[in-house]
This record gives C-alpha cells, structure tokens and sequence, in this order.
C-alpha cells in the first residue's frame, strides 16, 4: 500500500512539472531592440529611446532590465529614472539601479499590455533622467557588446501566448479620443475612434449632445464614421440619442470588409455642427453624464469569424 502511494504522489508531482514546462514552453518571448547603440547620459540630462519589436496589437508583458555604468574612478552605483512610455502616456515610472548592481531596486519593470493599450496608436520608448551627479554610460536594455563579467547575460522581452482557441465572436466598447467635446457653431471636430478590431464585423455607433441655447433644445448634427486612409464610410445627420421619442436618433452602423481591417491607422468620428449654436457634452457613451433623460448607452464593435 506504501509503496502505491507514493507511486501516486510521483506521478502526480511529475504531472505538474510536465504542466509547467507545457506553459512555459506556449509563452513566446519576443526580444526587445533599443534605438541607436548604448547611450551614454551626461549628468542633469533626459533622453528618450525608441523601443522596437513589441508588436502591435498583441496583448502580453514587457519586462525590461536596464544596465548602465558610472563614469567614475572609483566603482559605484547610482540611480536613474527610467519612464516607460506609450507615445506621451506614462505607464511605469522607477527610480531605481543597474541590473547588474549590488543594490536594491534594480531596474526591473514589468508591464502588462492589456488588448485596449495594445491597440493604442503611438511608439513604445523609454525616457531616462540622469539625476545622479554622475555622468553614465553604456545604458541598455540588454548586455549586448557589453564586456564586463559584473553584467550577466540577459535581455528585454515582449512575452505573449498565441491564441489557439476557434474564433468566437466577441462584442466590445468603443472609446472616444478625449474627454466630451465641444464643437462651436458652425465648426468641424475630428477625434479618433478606439475599439475597432483587425477583422470583418460591425461597427455601431450612438451619440448623444447637448445645445449650449437650451438643455431642452435638440438639433440635429451631421457625423461621419471615417476609415483608417481618410475616406468616408458613413455619413448621417440626426438628433441626439437622447433626443425625444419620434425624432431619428444618432445610429452609425457600418459592416468592416476584410479590405477596411487590413488599413493600418486609426478609424475616426467627425462631427459637423451646422445648428443654430454651440454644442458640448458630445460622446458616443452615456459616460459620467448625471442627466437622467440620458439612456445608458455604448458604442460596439462586433468581430465576424467568417
């Protein structure tokens, strides 16, 4: 019996290793390239360095490690601010040391990339402020070319897991660039249009406004749902979603072909205010919005699998 046990305690251990290695071995790490070669950073200085090979619209993790070196007779170590950044938008900040320093914490940032920030618009980089009163060198995101035994071997990656699921068709929200616009009279706003996947499916979009003559005054605006190479897909001119029953509300329905999802770039709205005055509140949401003649609405995008 002593020995059918721990027969059935090996086999379950070696299951879970086998598991883990199954896991590890399903994650691909994509390793990451900094623009030009290593930097060198003068005292009160920033720069800021591209990063490439993180793909785009791939959910997953950055994990950088950073290196540099203290121009210095004497060895020592020193910290630097490293931000990482999407385009403008800072996502992970740290004051921190080498990789390869005896100190704590080292520059380490891991990163997350959720499918709505892999699909924002903008180049991965990195912005590092020398603080240190030192002049450094040999920044890094990997050892490369770098001789010194102190530094081990490693490097920056994009780790991801390859979806091997069947499609299934999926409903997600729609983002308006900013925050509710303002369109004076008789001018026209452009803002960008986040949510819409790489494949066929339909696009449906409501909005909702207000006048800047009367809360209670509805006038009917023209929008445009404009595709990735600046052509037009929809035109509709209509009142405000919250307008009153037997008015044509704003409803923008559009079918994406598999020619519109290979367009790189981003779709947009543009908003055409011809009424009689300004508008504000404009968004393709209910949002933060507090009036209760607003219906809790969502713009979509639906993905196709045929």
């Amino acid at each position: 019996m002593k020995k059918l046990t721990n027969a059935k305690n090996l086999f379950l251990v070696m299951t879970m290793i086998l598991g883990l290695f199954a896991v590890s071995a399903f994650a691909i790490d994509r390793r990451i390239d900094m623009q030009g070669s290593a930097a060198a950073i003068p005292r009160g200085q920033t720069i800021t360095r591209s990063l490439y090979r993180i793909p785009t619209r791939t959910a997953g993790q950055i994990r950088l490690r950073l290196k540099w070196h203290v121009v210095n007779p004497i060895p020592i170590f020193t910290r630097l601010t490293v931000r990482l950044r999407h385009g403008n938008r800072i996502l992970r900040t740290s004051n921190c040391y080498s990789y390869h320093s005896n100190k704590n914490p080292k520059c380490i940032l891991y990163y997350t990339v959720s499918q709505a920030e892999a699909r924002r618009s903008g180049p991965w980089n990195i912005k590092i402020t020398n603080n240190s009163g030192f002049m450094v060198m040999g920044f890094d995101v990997e050892k490369g070319s770098d001789v010194l035994p102190a530094v081990p071997n490693f490097r920056s990656v994009f780790r991801y897991t390859p979806s091997t699921s069947p499609c299934t068709s999926k409903t997600q929200y729609l983002n308006m660039q900013g925050t509710p616009a303002k369109v004076s009279k008789g001018n026209t706003l452009t803002r960008n249009l986040y949510g819409v996947g790489k494949s066929k499916g339909v696009i449906l979009v409501k909005a909702k406004w207000y006048s800047a003559m009367s809360l209670l005054t509805y006038d009917p605006l023209t929008v445009k749902l404009i595709k990735p190479n600046g052509r037009t897909a929809v035109t509709r001119t209509a009142y405000s979603y919250h307008s009153p029953i037997g008015r044509t509300k704003m409803n923008i329905r559009y079918n994406v072909t598999s020619a519109d999802a290979r367009l790189s770039g981003s779709w947009k709205i543009r908003i055409q205010n011809n009424t009689r005055g300004d508008i504000f509140g404009f968004d393709i949401e209910k949002g933060r919005d507090s009036s209760r003649a607003v219906p809790n609405f969502r713009s979509t995008y639906k993905n196709y699998c045929s």
